[in-house]
Formats: C-alpha cells, sequence, structure tokens
C-alpha cells in the first residue's frame, strides 16, 4: 500500500491536530499521521477497518454526528451526488469559525469545485496544488444543515413491482442499469436454497429473487454504507423475508456456503477503473459455494472474466450475450 496523490500533498501541509476525515482512500495516510486523534467518516467499510486497525475513532457516515469540529478534511467523492451528501453531513457538525479542506485529483472535479460552494462559504481558497492534485479550504459557513439519512433516498418502482430506494451515488441509483437487466432477465425463474448476492448496491437482485419464495436465505453483502442502507431499506419496503444486508470486504464477513452467488460485479475505485475487487471475488467465489452451487454473473462484454472463471471452475457457460454483456 502506498500514499495516493492527494494524500501526499495534504502531508505537506501544517495539519491540525484534531479533525473530521471523511471520504478517506485506503492508502498509507493512516501511517503517515503523527497521531490517530483524527476522527474518521468512510463510505468504505474497507476503509473504515484499516483506519480502526490503526486505532482510530470512526464515526457512521449515515447518522447526525455526536460533536461539533473546528477542522474538517473531506476527500473529494468521484459521485458528484455525493458531494452535497458529504458537505451537508460536515457542515452539520461545522464549527461557525471553523474551516473545511477539500482534497482531491485535478481529474477528479477539484478544479472546479469553487463555484459549487460559493453559496455556503464567505472565503474558497486554493491552499495548495501539487501532485496532481490541490486542496481547497473554505471558511465562515453560511449555513448550519441538521443531517437526516432520510432526506437522501430517491424512491421508484420498477417494471418488476418493486420498490426500490437508493441514496446518492449508490449504482443505478434512479433506474435499472443495462447490465443487471441482462441478468434478470436470464435468471432462472426458481432459484432455491441459500443465496448471496455480492455487490448488492440497492438489492435489486436479492429483491426480484425474493419474488419466487423458494429461496431459504438471501444474503447481500457490499462494502459501501449508503449501498446497504439502500438494500435495508428495500428489504422493508417490499417485505423481504430472510433477507440480510451487511458490509464485508470481499468475502471478509461471510460465513458458510451458498447454492447460489449471484452478481453484477463492480470494477471502479475511486476515480479508477479498478478490476481487483472483482477478479479476487471470481478466484474466491468457489470457496463459498456447496458442491453443487452456482455463481451467476453479468459483465461487459469486454471484461474477458471467463479466463479466471475457467481457472477454478470446472464447467463455465455463457447464458447470455445482449447489449453489450
Amino acid at each position: 500500500m502506498s500514499l495516493s496523490l492527494p494524500s501526499q500533498l495534504l502531508l505537506q501541509q501544517d495539519l491540525p491536530k484534531n479533525a473530521l476525515l471523511i471520504n478517506p482512500p485506503r492508502d498509507d495516510l493512516a501511517h503517515e499521521l503523527d497521531e490517530p486523534t483524527w476522527h474518521v467518516a468512510s463510505f468504505s467499510y474497507a476503509v473504515q477497518q484499516h483506519y480502526k486497525n490503526m486505532d482510530y475513532a470512526c464515526v457512521d457516515i449515515c447518522a447526525p454526528l455526536a460533536q461539533e469540529y473546528g477542522h474538517i478534511v473531506i476527500y473529494l467523492p468521484k459521485a458528484k451526488a455525493r458531494l452535497k451528501y458529504v458537505l451537508d453531513f460536515a457542515m452539520s457538525a461545522l464549527t461557525k469559525d471553523g474551516e473545511i479542506w477539500f482534497v482531491g485529483e485535478n481529474k477528479g472535479g477539484i478544479k472546479s469545485l469553487g463555484k459549487n460552494l460559493k453559496d455556503d462559504f464567505n472565503s474558497i481558497v486554493k491552499m495548495a496544488m501539487g501532485k496532481h492534485s490541490a486542496i481547497v479550504c473554505a471558511q465562515g459557513p453560511q449555513r448550519r444543515t441538521t443531517f437526516n439519512l432520510n432526506d437522501y433516498f430517491i424512491s421508484h418502482e420498477n417494471d418488476h413491482g418493486l420498490t426500490l430506494n437508493s441514496l446518492p451515488g449508490v449504482f443505478s441509483q434512479e433506474k435499472l442499469d443495462k447490465g443487471t437487466q441482462v441478468l434478470l432477465k436470464f435468471l432462472p425463474r426458481k432459484i432455491k436454497g441459500r443465496i448471496l448476492d455480492f455487490g448488492c448496491g440497492t438489492g435489486t437482485i436479492a429483491s426480484y429473487i425474493s419474488q419466487n419464495r423458494e429461496y431459504e436465505e438471501i444474503e447481500m453483502i457490499d462494502d459501501d454504507f449508503l449501498a446497504l442502507k439502500s438494500a435495508q431499506a428495500n428489504i422493508e419496503a417490499n417485505k423481504i423475508e430472510f433477507t440480510e444486508a451487511f458490509a464485508s470486504d470481499g468475502f471478509s464477513q461471510i460465513e458458510g456456503r451458498y447454492n447460489w452467488i449471484v452478481s453484477n460485479p463492480p470494477f471502479h475505485q475511486g476515480i479508477k477503473t479498478d478490476y481487483n475487487v472483482t477478479e479476487n471475488f471470481l478466484r474466491q467465489a468457489k470457496e463459498y459455494l456447496k458442491l453443487s452451487g452456482k455463481l451467476l454473473i453479468v459483465a461487459n462484454e469486454f471484461l474477458n472474466y471467463e479466463v479466471i472463471l475457467r481457472e477454478h471452475f470446472k464447467g463455465v457457460t455463457t447464458v447470455a450475450k445482449e447489449n453489450g454483456f
């Protein structure tokens, strides 16, 4: 593990002793800060565990903050929809004379950030540049927010009669993506036994499977806390029984084996494409399947996952090809 470019730039600054750190990457920043006195709020379970293992206090990014902070450092989120979320979250606990540092790569939107903040702060200054990154300092907050997670849900009904609730930045937030559409179209009508929805997002796949009523148990896992809150909301909205959504870094929190593992696996980390998560998932999936268990995934045609699958499974079949998937 190494330092990301924004983290390298951040460490060149005169850092406050106490601060709230929001949305940090999974890099060596935790090791480089002088003491674990900063509080950390992350969208990612893996990142949260990384900081917890270094004795940092982690706060829930889905709940109101319990104290105020004079200094807050925000790593700019990839999803534009999450900028308002993290800004509201931070400003709900920022002191009147406090400041927020926004850290990000130039190609990740930090250059144009100022115009998005002009109505929220008295002063917005680009305080540091380098490492293909920048730090923007915002002072003099012009508003105070009361943070409530329920204010950020978007709800819609899909063609399968399901109510789907989703939070900012969760994949396929406002409508069903093409890949999942293809997967659901060719999903066997009756899936029985114990089922895992890997990288569940809003829980659409598991919600659809639940309509057949012949499963024993469905578990949904994701690394993203907003995805899990969305999935949990959809379990309640659609009255899905024997179903649970929980955080896991890959298979780290999984116990036992499944009859089916179903997934539209992710391949993005931050602003970059990263196939490691999915490739590791494909390599490890067999270990979590029962002897007669099956893995069913959908992926873009250009992603050559079949090679990896054939290294670990005796039988690999292409069920369908449609719309580039």
